[in-house]
């Protein structure tokens, strides 16, 4: 179509109290988590850090609009360098249940010539909080 690709990849991400807001580029919007293509890791692939040593755990993540996940935390954390990452920590080569995945796609309907699905998964992240 003549147009640059963009990935399915964050655009920036907040933090307010114990909620972690994070607002996607997204090429064919609504978000989805699709956990029937993708095995689920556990919060979709979301992961909270910070520097305290005991960062708060992930209580929830839900997707509130067609460009926004939400993930809440157990508590407001307290550590310096407050990240969200997605997709990120790898647990070995034992096969595809170990490995660092999410999630996280779009809605594009554009089949392959196959005739297969096409969707734009989200890149891998490691992204601080402000």
């Amino acid at each position: 179509e003549g147009k640059r690709w963009e990935p399915l990849r964050p655009t920036g991400v907040t933090i307010s109290g114990n909620i972690v807001t994070a607002k996607f580029l997204v090429p064919s919007p609504p978000l989805v988590f699709d956990t029937k293509l993708v095995t689920n890791p556990g919060n979709y692939g979301f992961e909270w850090f910070d520097e305290s040593g005991a960062p708060p755990a992930i209580t929830k993540v839900e997707i509130i609009g067609t460009d926004t996940v939400q993930v809440t935390l157990a508590s407001a954390p307290t550590g310096n360098n407050k990240r969200l990452r997605y997709a990120y920590t790898f647990g070995g080569c034992a096969g595809s249940g170990t490995t660092a995945r999410g999630n996280l796609r779009d809605s594009d309907s554009t089949p392959s010539q196959a005739g297969y699905e096409l969707y734009n998964w989200s890149v891998h992240f490691d992204e601080p909080a402000l």
